[in-house]
């Protein structure tokens, strides 16, 4: 009976924390008494708490501010120094690092191109390479992480701790963390891409949901969903949902690699967009078009200058993206659908595309209350995701160690 009561009591102490960790995380800089009205929590606990933290070195005092009744009280922020993350996001073609702080803001970062198809990579030895990378990163730019998040392109099986990658020989199972963990003696998480740049929103983006299910789709390579209710990513089963671009929207469609026809990954894709394009082009076409199209930079800079062929090639993916979307509106009820990846720098009018298509596809009382943004995470959410799942999950191991040092008046 004590064992549930105290074990009730750590959670209470340990949400509490966590309360004010979040606060000052969205104030930045504040003041305990600030902190005390936003929480509801009284001065003395507030005051407890972030003693606490001081002594651990996770909270600075950096002066004093000044209130309009002439008071001074006491500006607080978190140690940004202290809490920092490395985030390894790894896609098909490239892999980037970043140190990211507890702000998400991005300290530094560096990009990687494979040497070749991820598909028909010696899987060990480019995380090998990597491994090589990251040392040589953190020991150039001097830093100090509390962990280190991967961000990886498959299905992360939870119960298994290991991730499902496509290689020549079909799909295979890895753990990464052992060797990162063996290397740099820290904690080490990996995670799905989608779930990552879910994450990512949920900890950094700009969307005023804070609780709820949230719902971040990935788009360039492939077509992915990342889902997080309330504060927690939604692994399935076996950590296998958000295979939004696996989702058939044309029964007779042309055939996937997955097995199955006409998924929403064969239309709504960067590749497809520039394999349809170039289609024209080889019609003759060509004089359409005031300048060749080098990259997808060139087409999104077409298709915001309203040229007719890009603008229906894109219109169309955005339609069949709002179907897609549809579904996961009726099988989900989201409060939020946040669009990242490649097709998201597409802006605003691709934006307004995909939500008439929504509209035309699920009725009114299902639409209705879903918000719709593009990543506010421009710079890369995927990595920006892998450094948030660092902290969702060091943050909760350090508030369990701290907890048992709070007075018990908290």
């Amino acid at each position: 009976m004590h064992k549930e009561a105290d074990k009730k009591t750590s959670v209470c102490k340990d949400d509490t924390i966590a309360t004010v960790i979040d606060l000052m995380r969205k104030f930045q800089r504040c003041s305990r008494a600030e902190l005390s009205k936003a929480s509801g929590l009284v001065r003395s606990t507030i005051t407890n708490i972030i003693d606490m933290l001081i002594k651990s070195d996770l909270v600075l005092e950096t002066g004093f501010i000044s209130k309009n009744c002439g008071r001074r009280s006491i500006q607080i922020m978190l140690n940004a120094d202290k809490l920092v993350a490395l985030g390894i996001a790894v896609t098909h073609k490239y892999y980037t690092l970043a140190i990211v702080d507890i702000f998400g803001n991005v300290r530094v970062k560096e990009k990687h191109l494979f040497s070749g198809d991820f598909v028909k990579l010696d899987i060990s030895a480019a995380f090998e390479g990597i491994l090589d990378t990251a040392e040589r990163f953190l020991k150039e730019n001097a830093e100090n992480p509390i962990g280190i998040g991967l961000s990886l392109p498959g299905p992360y099986l939870m119960n298994e701790k290991r991730i499902l990658l496509l290689t020549e020989t079909g799909w295979k199972k890895y753990s990464f963390t052992e060797m990162f963990e063996s290397r740099f003696q820290i904690p080490t998480f990996m995670e799905r891409d989608t779930n990552a740049g879910a994450m990512g929103e949920w900890w950094f983006g700009k969307s005023e949901i804070e609780y709820g299910t949230k719902m971040f789709v990935s788009t360039g390579d492939g077509v992915g969903v990342g889902i997080v209710v309330d504060g927690k990513i939604y692994h399935g089963e076996s950590g296998t949902p958000g295979e939004l671009g696996h989702m058939s929207v044309n029964f007779k469609g042309p055939k996937c690699s997955c097995g199955n026809r006409g998924c929403l990954e064969m239309y709504c894709t960067e590749d497809e967009i520039k394999r349809q394009i170039d289609q024209q082009m080889a019609l003759g076409y060509h004089g359409v078009f005031s300048q060749p199209l080098r990259d997808f930079d060139d087409i999104i800079l077409a298709y915001h200058n309203g040229n007719l062929i890009v603008s229906h090639i894109v219109d169309k993916v955005a339609e069949i993206m709002g179907i897609g979307l549809a579904n996961l509106i009726y099988l989900y009820n989201p409060g939020i659908i946040i669009i990242g990846g490649s097709l998201s720098k597409l802006g605003d009018k691709f934006l307004e595309a995909v939500k008439t298509s929504v509209k035309n596809h699920t009725y009114p009382f299902f639409h209705e209350k879903v918000a719709f943004m593009l990543s506010s995470l421009s710079n890369d959410p995927m990595v920006i995701g892998a450094a948030a799942v660092v902290f969702d999950h060091i943050l909760k191991q350090l508030l369990t160690k701290l907890f048992i040092s709070m007075s018990p008046s908290l």
